[in-house]
């Protein structure tokens, strides 16, 4: 399977509640059908992450691949755009 490229990086590091979901919110907005999202953060933004995810579900966005790095808990989620 080739390496998906996001069109938009949203990087949450450092970042608490509420900027995330607004972030999440803003970027499936600005982009269009079949775009792909990257969103990123660290061990830190746990929460943010679990948030980022129900978010997704509820916009009818598709998560199309989710990551942990177990020895320093960085993480990412890729998203394609989805209209409605």
């Amino acid at each position: 399977m080739s390496e998906l490229k996001e069109d938009l990086l949203v990087d949450i590091t450092g970042f608490k509640c509420p900027v995330p979901l607004i972030k999440t919110r803003r970027a499936v907005k600005k982009t269009t059908n079949n775009q792909i999202v990257k969103f990123i953060g660290t061990k830190e933004e746990e929460i943010s992450r679990k948030e980022i995810i129900v978010a997704l579900e509820t916009m009818n966005q598709p998560i199309l691949k989710m990551s942990i790095d177990s020895s320093t808990g960085d993480w990412f989620i890729l998203m394609k755009k989805h209209n409605s």
